[in-house]
Order: C-alpha cells, then structure tokens, then sequence
C-alpha cells in the first residue's frame, strides 16, 4: 500500500507548558538536545525538515463571525467538536500568558475551550475591522523518517495499514518549535526578496506590522506525500 494513501498516528504521553522564551540560537541547541535525548528514551526520530508558504495559503477573515467558526475549527469546538479524534492532543496551541505567549498541547475539550476563549478576549484587545486586516495563514510543515524506520511504525489502524508514532510531550513540542523557528527564518529571508507581488501578501509573509493573534500546529490532521509527513501550522494575523 502506498504511504500516501496511510493513516499517521502520533501516540504520544505527558502534557506540560513551555515559556516562549529564550534566545533563538539557545533556544533551538537545547531544544535539539532535549529532542535527542527523548530519542534515546524511545522517541520515533522524525525530524522537521522545511516550511512552505505562498500566495495560496493566505485567506482573509472579513467579519467577527468567520473569525470565530475558524477559531471553532482550529480548536475542535463548538460545531467543530465532532473532528476532536484521539489524536487531537497532539496538537499545539499558543496562548496569552498575561503578555507573553506560551504554547501547550491541549488534553481535553475543556482546555481547547480555554484557549479559544482566551483567543477571542485577544481580538477585543487588538480590535481588529474586518476591513482587510484579519487573515489566516496555513504553512505546510514536512517532517522526515529515516527509510529504515518505516516498517518498524507499522501498523493496523480501524482495519486499515497505518503508521504510528511515538513521542514523548517534549519531542511534540520540540518539533512545535522547529515550526515556529521556521516561519520566523522565512519571513526573515522573504523581507529580503524585492518586489515579490501582492502587497498584501508580502506584508503578511515577512510578518510586517501585524499581531498574532493566533497560532496552533494540527497533528491530528496529517498526509503522508512523497515519503514525507505533511502537518499545517495554523496563524491567524491581525494588522
């Protein structure tokens, strides 16, 4: 069976926040050192491998009511509670900590909640007009196995062929950060290209003059393509 058409499974454990914090280049060495270890410990080895972004993934949110059906949806809530599988906790979610974000994998319904309600005080502060100023963005994050690992993730999954993963809640969040870390470095690299197209769009890819308002990495939603695990990150930009 070909692995496009596979289930992908992260079977995961553990549930902790992580401050956003720390310089980058810090950050990101112990964050690949806590990861390694976590390997050691019986982590699958799958590793980010790059971020894709174009003038496709963009979508513009023009009114109050279609920010909160898209924050239903990312969150699994409301009218959306049905897609909440149990790989719904392997997704990561930023939150406002005061005024610092910080990113968590959400256990149950009442913590998606939580947070969606926390996103939708957020938007009372940033004030946003619905007039060109609210758009969602969805990255393609690939992350890689090594060739020989493949068969070991076998599995059977509801009568089909599967994959499954295991990792720990350090290794989900470490992979969390490659992400992040990512669409920074590309909004970096992007503000450096000239005359890249619609304004609007380049605004938004070097991340220029706007808030976040909020950012999740759905886990629970992944394709396999091409030998490569395909995972979208999820930013909702105000500004």
């Amino acid at each position: 069976m070909s692995r496009e058409i596979c289930n992908c499974l992260f079977i995961t454990s553990g549930h902790n926040v992580q401050k956003w914090k720390g310089n980058k280049m810090e950050s990101m060495r112990d964050t690949k050192r806590i990861m390694e270890r976590e390997i050691k410990k019986g982590s699958t080895p799958l590793q980010f491998e790059r971020i894709e972004l174009d003038a496709t993934c963009y979508q513009e949110i023009a009114s109050k009511e279609k920010l909160t059906e898209v924050l239903k949806y990312l969150h699994r809530v409301g009218e959306y509670k049905a897609l909440a599988g149990k790989t719904i906790i392997n997704n990561v979610y930023t939150f406002m900590r005061g005024k610092t974000p910080d990113f968590t994998r959400a256990r149950s319904v009442f913590d998606r909640e939580k947070i969606y309600h926390q996103m939708l005080r957020q938007e009372k502060k940033l004030q946003p007009t619905y007039q060109g100023d609210c758009y969602v963005e969805t990255a393609r994050c690939y992350f890689s196995l090594p060739e020989e690992e493949w068969n070991t993730h076998k599995m059977t999954y509801q009568k089909n062929e599967a994959f499954g993963f295991i990792m720990s809640n350090k290794y989900i969040l470490g992979l969390y950060k490659y992400c992040r870390e990512a669409r920074r470095d590309f909004a970096v690299c992007s503000a450096k290209v000239p005359d890249k197209g619609n304004e609007v769009v380049n605004r938004l890819m070097d991340m220029e003059d706007v808030e976040v308002l909020a950012h999740c990495l759905l886990l629970d939603d992944v394709v396999l393509r091409d030998g490569e695990i395909e995972a979208k990150l999820y930013t909702i930009f105000i500004g």
